[in-house]
């Protein structure tokens, strides 16, 4: 895959997701942005670093996930009283891309029953 269908894809897997999730390069700078990320003001082109608090990013596993090719997962608290998981999974055809988000920020998933479709896929 290219470039291009890579980011194609990213859209077509994750703009329904109900947390942000990014696209980033191993320099953080972010390559493409779901659409509850950019409810949050999230933009291709910024560096995620330079997102929130910079206190927010002293847990960034990145490189790791880049340079060993690998999934990283963490837990860490999060805003309801309960834990939130962090993910780096870097893409197989370019290691150096990492799919990057969290779950449990934004919304505390007992309620995810509640979480309604906005956008029809049957019809586009």
């Amino acid at each position: 895959m290219n470039d291009e269908e890579i980011i194609r894809a990213f859209h077509a897997m994750w703009d329904g997701f109900p947390e942000p999730i990014m696209l980033i390069k191993k320099s953080r700078d972010i390559i493409a942005v779901n659409t509850k990320g950019e409810t949050f003001g999230l933009k291709a082109g910024m560096k995620c670093s330079s997102y929130g608090k910079p206190e927010q990013h002293k847990g960034c596993r990145c490189n790791e996930a880049a340079d060993e090719k690998k999934t990283i997962a963490i837990t860490y608290p999060g805003p309801f009283g309960k834990d939130c998981y962090g993910y780096w999974i870097p893409l197989p055809e370019k290691p150096e891309w990492i799919l990057h988000f969290s779950v449990g920020i934004t919304m505390q998933y007992e309620e995810a029953k509640n979480v309604s479709v906005t956008k029809d896929i049957a019809n586009g």
